[in-house]
């Protein structure tokens, strides 16, 4: 069985630069907490699951514009990165790079879009850790069961990007009380405040999750609008747009076109790295990881 890490890189790092002290530093004095948090990370997963292939999925675009012109409030009001943030990840490609890694984008879209594409390409036999701080991705979770399926889990970061919670179908289903196949919908009727999308008025988890488990689909959800209770039902309408719109912003991709970079691995590049920008823990960990 084939065993793949795809890592949402962009969430990941963003992450670690909160997770640590900006005042870890290089040479030149320019911040590397973010680069730092993510190589440790990676080079932590690497020993506990031992992977056949780690994937490092990267924003093309954080806001697409095919999301945006459906509905312009995604992420309007997510403040731009930290000034010390943006060039880690220049220098964060250059050290992938520089260890032979795998960099994924997809063209326009999201880390999360092509993290939807590589698990749609994946087949029967594979199996699929997503690792991530994007609670969107838990609609990508399946149990491997299904025809041509691939198992498809989430390691979600609780804390830092040390402390992560493994959701398999299972756990989803125990946590939000839904299958991963449904929590698109769930999300759509809840929303997601993180994303700029504020749900369905008056219509929190509890309400969410029950609409659910009791309707298969939206679509039969607002053909019973009119037995719901009055005020739940009238908001149901109320926000027939806004669902309409949703169902092309929440899913992810599956169908995005994918640029992947393979990188070569080079020492002598990696030390001249790790020497000039503080990076020589995290460079040799990793490396001891990669090569056990």
């Amino acid at each position: 069985m084939v065993h793949r890490l795809l890592l949402d890189t962009s969430s990941l790092a963003y992450r670690a630069f909160f997770a640590l002290p900006v005042t870890i530093t290089d040479a030149d004095d320019r911040p590397v907490n973010a680069v730092r948090g993510y190589l440790d990370m990676v080079a932590s997963l690497t020993r506990e699951h031992a992977p056949d292939e780690i994937l490092h999925c990267l924003d093309h675009d954080w806001r697409p514009a095919p999301r945006v012109a459906v509905y312009s409030g995604y992420k309007a009001e997510r403040p731009p990165d930290p000034e010390a943030l943006p060039w880690q990840f220049t220098l964060l490609d250059e050290v992938l790079e520089a260890f032979g890694g795998v960099r994924v984008i997809a063209e326009g879209w999201e880390a999360d879009d092509a993290i939807g594409t590589l698990c749609a390409q994946a087949g029967p036999g594979e199996r699929i850790d997503i690792v991530t701080g994007d609670r969107d991705l838990l609609q990508l979770v399946r149990d491997g069961k299904g025809p041509g399926d691939a198992a498809v889990r989430v390691l979600f970061t609780v804390k830092g990007v040390r402390e992560l919670a493994a959701f398999d179908q299972a756990a989803v289903e125990e946590k939000y009380g839904i299958p991963p196949r449904r929590y698109v919908d769930f999300a759509i009727l809840r929303g997601d405040p993180s994303d700029g999308l504020p749900g369905v008025k008056g219509v929190g988890e509890k309400t969410a999750r029950d609409l659910i488990r009791e309707y298969p689909s939206l679509e039969s959800l607002m053909g019973a609008a009119d037995r719901l209770s009055p005020k739940l039902g009238q908001r149901l309408v109320s926000a027939r747009d806004y669902l309409a719109a949703m169902r092309k912003v929440v899913p992810v991709r599956s169908d995005a076109e994918l640029t992947m970079i393979r990188g070569t691995r080079d020492v002598a590049r990696l030390a001249e790295l790790a020497e000039r920008h503080a990076l020589e823990g995290p460079v040799r960990r990793l490396s001891e990881a990669l090569d056990a």
